[in-house]
């Protein structure tokens, strides 16, 4: 059985420890507002986006670049209508 809480912090960290600050930025303040609601299916859709590579994911919740068919694009949304809603993307 997978401990959500660890899970949580784990991704909590990889959100705001990315190594691209604007990610680093995008991800850890949606993490804040969204990983204590998520599921645990949903934690671990997120844990494969936050697997991607930063400039690839940066592009995709910017809309620079369309989402892959392999990712879940409910999550994606969700992250980029955070950053929209929250002013924190640059264009």
């Amino acid at each position: 059985m997978i401990d959500t809480s660890l899970l949580r912090r784990k991704l909590m960290y990889r959100s705001w420890h990315r190594g691209c600050k604007e990610t680093d930025i995008l991800l850890g303040y949606f993490a804040l507002e969204y990983l204590d609601k998520f599921s645990l299916n949903e934690l671990i859709e997120y844990e494969k986006i936050v697997d991607l590579d930063d400039y690839e994911l940066y592009c995709y919740i910017t809309r620079k670049t369309n989402l892959p068919p392999n990712l879940n694009s409910k999550i994606v949304g969700l992250i980029t209508c955070f950053v929209e809603a929250n002013l924190l993307c640059t264009r």
